[in-house]
């Protein structure tokens, strides 16, 4: 089944292992941001099915993303990346309505199943 999926991290590291993992798989189509500012441009004009969201980012972080995408009328399922695993953190994405977290480190050759498998919950 096909996936458009944002993915907004800062970090050209995470980016390029986010991009290379997830071009893995044919079915995904990925749009890529730097920012969050950029994300929210970029929605003029590409409609993804999920988004993909660092936590902590500097223009705005992750959650203030979502809460931007959710005042624009667009309800998209949202997953996070983030360092801080720790199980209030965790609880914490999943209270302002994240489908599932993903800790960094993560096992890229795994993220595309990890993905469909926190969309599909």
């Amino acid at each position: 089944m096909p996936l458009r999926l944002l993915f907004v991290d800062d970090d050209p590291d995470i980016r390029t292992i986010v991009e290379l993992a997830l071009g893995l798989d044919p079915t995904v189509q990925l749009h890529v941001a730097a920012s969050a500012s950029e994300a929210l441009n970029a929605m003029a004009a590409w409609s993804p099915d999920a988004a993909l969201l660092d936590v902590s980012m500097p223009d705005m972080d992750g959650p203030a993303l979502l809460a931007a995408l959710h005042d624009r009328a667009l309800d998209l399922p949202a997953i996070f990346m983030t360092a801080h695993g720790r199980e209030r953190d965790v609880a914490a994405l999943h209270a302002i309505g994240a489908r599932g977290v993903i800790v960094k480190p993560f096992d890229p050759l795994s993220l595309s199943a990890r993905i469909r498998a926190l969309l599909s919950d």
